[in-house]
């Protein structure tokens, strides 16, 4: 149980991190919070690697 903890505790740190940088960065309010995410993530996503075509 305490191993979930750590987990939870870990992702719950990413979102709040997450959520913080994307307020900073893009504006407070909720349209610009937003367009902010999407746009975050579709960077995020993109730095991922893909997975490999045959």
């Amino acid at each position: 149980m305490r191993l979930l903890s750590k987990i939870l505790w870990s992702l719950a740190f990413i979102a709040a991190t997450f959520v913080w940088m994307v307020l900073f960065e893009h504006g407070f309010s909720v349209d610009a919070f937003n367009k902010g995410v999407r746009e975050e993530w579709h960077a995020l996503t993109a730095m991922a690697p893909s997975k490999a075509s045959k």
